[in-house]
C-alpha cells in the first residue's frame, strides 16, 4: 500500500474542485481515483453527483470500483490499515472519502480534498474521524 499512499502524498496541497479528477483541481472521489491510476489501477469512476454524494450512491460506486466493504460503521482503530479506503458521514449518511496513511510521529493520519480548506490534506486521524467512518475498503495493489 506504500504505492497507493505515495500517490496520493503527490497531490498534498492540490486544489478541492467539486468532481475534479486532474492535478489542478480534485475532490475526495477523484483523489482516490487518481492515486489508484497513479500506480496502473484503472478504477470505473463516477462523476454525477451533487453536493450531497450519498444522494447519488457514493456506496454504491465505491463498491463496484473497490468491492465489498472490509469493515462497517466505526471499526476499531485496530482494525484499520495503511491504505483502507474510508468513507465517512457528516451527519447521518456517507458523505466524503479519504485514505488513511501512517502518520509519521506514529499511529495513523488519512489524506483527502477537504472542502473546508479547499486543498488536499493529511492530518493524524482523530478519535472523531473514526466515529464517522461508515465504510472500510481494502483494494491492494
Amino acid at each position: 500500500m506504500s504505492r497507493l499512499v505515495a500517490a496520493a502524498r503527490a497531490y498534498n496541497g492540490a486544489k478541492f474542485r467539486h468532481r475534479g479528477r486532474t492535478k489542478n483541481g480534485l475532490d475526495c472521489a477523484g483523489l482516490i481515483w487518481i492515486a489508484y491510476a497513479d500506480c496502473g489501477v484503472v478504477l470505473p469512476d463516477f462523476r454525477l453527483y451533487s453536493s450531497e454524494p450519498h444522494d447519488d450512491g457514493l456506496v454504491r460506486y465505491i463498491s463496484a470500483a473497490l468491492g465489498e466493504p472490509a469493515l462497517l460503521a466505526a471499526p476499531a482503530r485496530a482494525q484499520l490499515q495503511v491504505g483502507d479506503v474510508i468513507v465517512q458521514r457528516f451527519d447521518q449518511e456517507p458523505h466524503h472519502v479519504a485514505l488513511l496513511t501512517n502518520y509519521p510521529l506514529g499511529g495513523l493520519a488519512m489524506i483527502h480534498a477537504d472542502g473546508h480548506t479547499e486543498r488536499v490534506v493529511e492530518h493524524r486521524l482523530s478519535d472523531d474521524h473514526i466515529q464517522r467512518i461508515t465504510h472500510v475498503f481494502r483494494k491492494p495493489i
